[in-house]
């Protein structure tokens, strides 16, 4: 006996759908060969991804970021070229040996280190008979022409026969200037220099004007001062004792080593107070003076010095607080009570 079904009607279709309800679905496990391909695509560059975005993040333009200020192209203190006088002195004490005259040949050792620093410079004929050099020392430097160009003056000390000297013995000297151009490369700091021309003979600089000194009381030989000066100066200049015993609270200063003295007087001292001269004043009284020492060595050579230095009183006695040799200090005003400030 047959059984007939009703077929039910399908739904309408909607957009959207893949397919009718009516029509059968059909799955297999079997993958074509274009699939497989696709999906080990998919694969390695899902692999490939790592790699490839880092290799993007370090292409990419860094962030944008305020730069540092600019270093300015001078600071104040701070030279940024070297100095061109070494250049120049050595240049002009060979230029100064390399005549024909002095003895040597356009081939030697000394006409070339010449022609090293200025290839086109005309040489001198030489010194003089007798004449000969000691040293060259330069003693100024000048920049002109906007600060590429230098003017280098170059002392030279020279030894001759007196006139009518009847013996080796018999010399003068002299001291002569020569000007020495000096051009500066425009490596920064890195004081490269060129020699553009032969030296030029001037006249020696003059003497500058010295300021009055403030060193205006003379003190007695024989006074606190002087004495207390004694005993340091055999501490520091020949190791009679300890420099520390002469010193004052705060100053520290080592003695001289290797001097060779055997013994040392203390000459003039002048005082820029007149506090100094008598009796020891308050404790705390300070004053500077400069003192002229005649130091005596081994061999009994005299070597005149000059110190000046800061004496502070203390207990009845006078200390050494500082010690400025080789410098003039500026003048102090003095105040009541005689401590200078």
């Amino acid at each position: 006996m047959s059984v007939r079904r009703t077929r039910r009607p399908s739904p309408p279709s909607t957009p959207g759908s893949l397919r009718s309800t009516a029509e059968p679905v059909f799955r297999t496990t079997q993958r074509s060969p274009h699939r497989v391909a696709l999906v080990r695509a998919g694969i390695w560059a899902a692999v490939a991804a790592g790699p490839v975005a880092l290799l993007v993040a370090v292409a990419a333009p860094a962030p944008s970021a305020t730069p540092p200020p600019a270093l300015p192209a001078s600071t104040p203190g701070i030279s940024r070229e070297a100095d061109p006088a070494g250049v120049a002195e050595l240049f002009c004490d060979l230029w100064l040996r390399a005549g024909a005259g002095a003895g040597e040949s356009t081939d030697s050792a000394t006409v070339r280190a010449v022609r090293a620093l200025a290839p086109d410079a005309a040489l001198p004929e030489g010194l003089s008979q007798g004449e000969e050099l000691l040293r060259t020392v330069a003693v100024r430097s000048a920049q002109v022409e906007g600060g590429n160009a230098w003017s280098v003056v170059v002392a030279a000390h020279f030894r001759s026969a007196a006139p009518g000297a009847e013996s080796d013995g018999d010399s003068v000297s002299e001291v002569r200037y020569f000007a020495v151009p000096v051009t500066s490369s425009a490596v920064e700091g890195a004081g490269g220099f060129t020699v553009t021309g032969v030296p030029a003979q001037v006249a020696g600089p003059g003497k500058a004007k010295v300021a009055a000194s403030p060193f205006g009381t003379l003190l007695p030989g024989q006074g606190a001062l002087a004495v207390s000066l004694g005993e340091f100066f055999d501490a520091y200049l020949v190791g009679v004792g300890e420099v520390g015993r002469y010193l004052a609270p705060g100053a520290d200063l080592s003695p001289v080593r290797g001097s060779n003295y055997r013994s040392v007087a203390v000459g003039e001292v002048r005082a820029d107070s007149e506090v100094a001269d008598g009796a020891v004043p308050a404790d705390g009284t300070e004053v500077r003076v400069r003192a002229a020492v005649t130091a005596v060595d081994g061999g009994g050579g005299q070597w005149p010095l000059e110190y000046e230095l800061s004496m502070r009183s203390r207990s009845g006695r006078w200390e050494v607080s500082g010690l400025r040799a080789g410098a003039a200090a500026p003048a102090r005003s003095a105040v009541a009570g005689g401590a200078a400030k």
